[in-house]
């Protein structure tokens, strides 16, 4: 069930945002998977089609067990969060409204990578409610394309006949090279850094879409824990495209959230070191 205020769930796919969700990181890049779905050539008249299907997987690779485990939650107090915040966050007054907020978090961004590599890899306008929007859907199957805090991956999803089905391509994977340096780039603590400086704003635009009780710090562990768990499938991963968008053929797969199924689409070797730079994350987050 999507949350009360948020848009109908579109297609699209997201890469490194994953980490960067990391900013609460990617997160994964979900979008990423998401958006991603190559475009055949529809009919003239159809509209954009909305709803990403991932990249469908193999029914015969049945997808492994969770790789790890993910660290005990601990007992929430009364109504207070899951997990507390690492560390102190300015007032809520002294944020900057909603939207007039994209300026200084791209300057707070520049500590991290340059102002070309982001804007490479993210859609700045009305960021800070794209980001929250975009962590939030990570554990659900969808993200609204057109609210994802991640653009487009370049280039079409490299598929080849395989029967009756499509497989993925290994050579698809190199798509994903550049947001994983750029993920395996970022400081975790930096990361959180600009992270809590900007918490109150997060945790405004998180109870705006619906959560009124809700503590955004929480649904950004669960959202990294989600994709810590994303299953390793070995074998050839298939594909079926009965519409626009693809989606895997073995339903286990099908069935899985936005964030687990981008790890599966980036490639294991990318999945391992996306695995890594999240892990080092939530480290900082959860202390």
């Amino acid at each position: 069930m999507p949350p009360p205020n948020t848009p109908p769930a579109s297609t699209a796919g997201p890469p490194w945002w994953l980490v960067l969700l990391a900013i609460a990181a990617i997160a994964g890049g979900v979008y990423l998977w998401q958006r991603d779905t190559p475009k055949p050539v529809p009919p003239a008249t159809t509209a954009p089609a909305q709803g990403t299907a991932p990249a469908a997987a193999d029914a015969a690779p049945a997808p492994a067990q969770p790789t790890e485990t993910v660290p005990p939650v601990p007992a929430p107090v009364a109504d207070g969060p899951k997990f507390p915040l690492p560390g102190t966050v300015p007032d809520a007054a002294s944020m900057p409204p909603a939207d007039r907020s994209d300026a200084p978090i791209l300057e707070a961004l520049l500590a991290l990578a340059k102002r070309d590599a982001l804007g490479q890899v993210l859609n700045m306008q009305d960021f800070a409610r794209r980001f929250v929007v975009t962590v939030d859907h990570l554990p659900r199957q969808l993200i609204p394309a057109q609210l994802s805090a991640v653009k487009r991956v370049p280039g079409q999803l490299a598929v080849a006949p395989a029967g009756d089905s499509l497989t993925l391509q290994p050579g698809n994977y190199a798509r994903y090279d550049a947001f994983v340096r750029l993920a395996e780039s970022l400081d975790p603590k930096t990361m959180v850094s600009i992270y809590l400086r900007f918490y109150p704003l997060l945790q405004q635009e998180y109870r705006a879409m619906g959560f009124p009780q809700g503590h955004f710090n929480d649904r950004v562990v669960e959202a990294i824990d989600d994709m810590l768990t994303a299953p390793e499938v070995s074998g050839p991963i298939r594909l079926v495209q009965p519409q626009v968008n693809y989606k895997f053929v073995d339903p286990l797969l099908e069935k899985l959230s936005a964030g687990r199924k981008i790890m599966i689409r980036i490639g294991p070797e990318h999945a391992a070191k996306m695995k890594k730079a999240l892990r080092a994350l939530r480290a900082e987050l959860v202390r």
